[in-house]
């Protein structure tokens, strides 16, 4: 199942010396190759001004949310999970609903 996790760093990232911040800038940056490597990230973009977006695969939404939990700076950061769904699909059932809406119209 993809996810699409949009992530935002906390106003309280600021507050971390410079230090510790990169070193856990670092363990971040291991830990996306590391779930690169191991098929969870598929992409991942920075979107300016401070925010990043990922698509991934996970087996669940409870597995997502326990891989983002292991984020190393995840204490430092905000995150929107949405389950994506593949939009052919997603469209012909619309229009199966909608012809189902269509046949209990009076005619």
């Amino acid at each position: 199942m993809k996810f699409l996790t949009i992530s935002r760093m906390t106003d309280s990232a600021a507050l971390c010396p410079p230090a510790i911040m990169r070193h856990m800038l670092e363990a971040t940056l291991a830990w996306v190759d590391a779930q690169k490597k191991a098929g969870n990230i598929l992409e991942i973009y920075a979107i300016p001004g401070g925010r990043t977006a990922v698509i991934c695969n996970h087996p669940s939404a409870e597995d997502a949310a326990k891989t983002i939990a292991s984020i190393p700076m995840g204490a430092f950061m905000n995150f929107e999970t949405y389950a994506l769904a593949d939009f052919d699909e997603t469209m012909k059932a619309y229009v199966e609903s909608l012809k189902r809406a269509e046949q209990s119209l009076p005619k």
